[in-house]
């Protein structure tokens, strides 16, 4: 059997130029900054999920505290939030994920609170609580106390070169 042959079932992915990856890491720069600023002070868990083209999953997760004192404070260890950036990064990107969610877990005194993004076409899309609320209920232990989810903030419009702007306010899943 030639070489040839034995690849004939394995997928060719594209790989994506500089460019793309450059623009991508713009927009999960930028997106992040936005969700930032949206969640606001406190203490915050991101959870990042992601399905490739291949059927593999991939998964992230940062505990953070934001400080709002000027100038904005970000406290998170450098190495799960750098695999955070590029899980999203990659999925912004979607040369090879079919599938990426965001999901944050913010403290608050009544108990913790839920909201989430799925990741496509270039940009995060909030998702209704009800997705979000199932998705947390069937990951918790049964002692742990059910988080109340909430609408996803909106992240603004971010305008692309070449056509209309990608953004949130497009719909929810």
């Amino acid at each position: 059997m030639t070489s040839s042959r034995l690849h004939t079932n394995r997928r060719t992915l594209f790989s994506p130029g500089d460019e793309a990856i450059t623009a991508a890491r713009y927009r999960a720069h930028l997106a992040l900054a936005q969700l930032f600023a949206v969640l606001g002070a406190g203490r915050h868990r991101l959870h990042f999920a992601a399905l490739d083209v291949d059927g593999r999953y991939a998964v992230a997760s940062v505990s953070l505290t934001v400080r709002a004192v000027a100038p904005w404070h970000l406290d998170a260890d450098p190495n799960e939030f750098a695999s955070l950036e590029a899980a999203i990064t990659a999925a912004l990107e979607g040369n090879g994920t079919t599938l990426a969610t965001l999901v944050v877990q913010s403290e608050q005194e009544q108990g913790p609170i839920v909201c989430g993004w799925r990741i496509e076409n270039g940009w995060m899309y909030g998702m209704k609580p009800a997705v979000v609320e199932a998705a947390v209920r069937s990951c918790v232990a049964s002692t742990s106390p059910v988080a109340r989810a909430y609408p996803a903030p909106l992240l603004p419009d971010l305008p692309t070169a070449d056509g209309p702007p990608i953004g949130s306010s497009r719909g929810s899943a």
